[in-house]
């Protein structure tokens, strides 16, 4: 008879058992999860680290060209709206400095919440009617393609045609399509994972990762950000080099995906504490005999039957030898 279950199943069974035949039971306390495993998952599996890069590192990009777009908004505005020396709510007497008018800051205020309600009605367009469709269309491997070419073109673009209103569609087309894009591919990824991989390394890309890439986009901003200039010069290289670094990525990222959906390969189950249970349970549903043992009880039957079977003929036999035998030994009586 083979048993089936989890191991947590059957220590709980063996302590009932215990505690029926009242003996102590010594609790076993179940090993927390380290708060570096997320990491050590993350450094072990190329697999994962592609999946941080492409849930994170197109947020350097991001913070470049959203930080371009403020400074240039701020100088479109300081020049539509400008300020005199006679104005002390934007003019600083002690150091010389020209600030933002109340009119330029409304203005700029009324932008950005334009630029809000334009990202966040085309990611919904996106989504609502592009994701799914481009998927099925162009299949998972060319959709992660496509999200850094798009990157990569915005990029050149914005470094080619650095004014105000070319940087805001540039800024929506990388939102807009972060989300309707992007984000549904990463999390499609994350299907020939283990649950170790999807619960504990997926919290520290999306908090860690995430924040960590906003931390160098910002890096890069305040290195070049002297001016508008300097940083649409500057920043474009490095917002370059990372879109060519995520073509590559999700070059590699879609191989692996059909490599390993095709073959079953599960990314992290070797650190798995549960995987262990669950191929002994597909290994003992491959076998003839089931986990209930039916297959050896129905032959227990089998043979119980036969053996009764077996002794209810010689029973029947020995009545029979027995009449035989008491009709033999009966004395013959004659009539007078």
């Amino acid at each position: 008879v083979k048993t089936y279950g989890s191991a947590e199943e059957q220590q709980a069974k063996r302590d009932a058992e215990a505690a029926a035949m009242g003996k102590s039971v010594k609790v076993q306390k179940k090993e927390k999860a380290g708060v570096l495993e997320g990491l050590y998952l993350f450094w072990e599996y190329n697999y994962v680290k592609g999946i941080f890069a492409i849930s994170c590192l197109f947020m350097v990009e991001v913070t470049i060209v959203d930080y371009t777009l403020k400074m240039l908004a701020n100088k479109f505005f300081s020049e539509e709206y400008p300020c005199a020396q006679t104005d002390p709510t934007c003019y600083d007497a002690t150091t010389g400095e020209y600030g933002l008018t109340e009119d330029a800051l409304k203005a700029m205020a009324s932008f950005m919440g334009l630029f809000g309600v334009a990202t966040n009605s085309l990611s919904f367009l996106f989504s609502l009617l592009g994701t799914s469709a481009v998927i099925r269309y162009l299949g998972l491997r060319l959709t992660l393609l496509l999200f850094p070419s798009l990157c990569l073109a915005v990029i050149i673009v914005v470094r080619l045609h650095p004014t105000l209103y070319v940087v805001f569609l540039a800024m929506i087309l990388l939102k807009a399509n972060s989300y309707a894009l992007n984000n549904p591919t990463k999390e499609i990824l994350y299907q020939p994972t283990s649950p170790a991989v999807r619960y504990k390394a997926k919290s520290w890309i999306d908090i860690f990762g995430a924040r960590g890439s906003k931390a160098l986009g910002s890096l890069v901003t305040n290195t070049f950000s002297d001016s508008a200039e300097m940083l649409v010069s500057n920043g474009s290289l490095v917002g370059m080099a990372v879109a060519s670094f995520l073509i590559w990525n999700a070059r590699f990222m879609g191989r692996k995906f059909e490599e390993y959906t095709e073959s079953g390969y599960i990314v992290g189950e070797d650190n798995d504490p549960d995987s262990d249970n669950l191929q002994m349970a597909i290994h003992q549903n491959k076998n003839d005999d089931t986990s209930c043992a039916l297959k050896d009880e129905e032959e227990d039957d089998d043979d119980d039957n036969d053996e009764e079977e077996g002794d209810g003929e010689g029973v029947e036999e020995s009545k029979e030898e027995e009449e035989d035998r008491s009709f033999a030994k009966k004395p013959e009586t004659t009539d007078v």
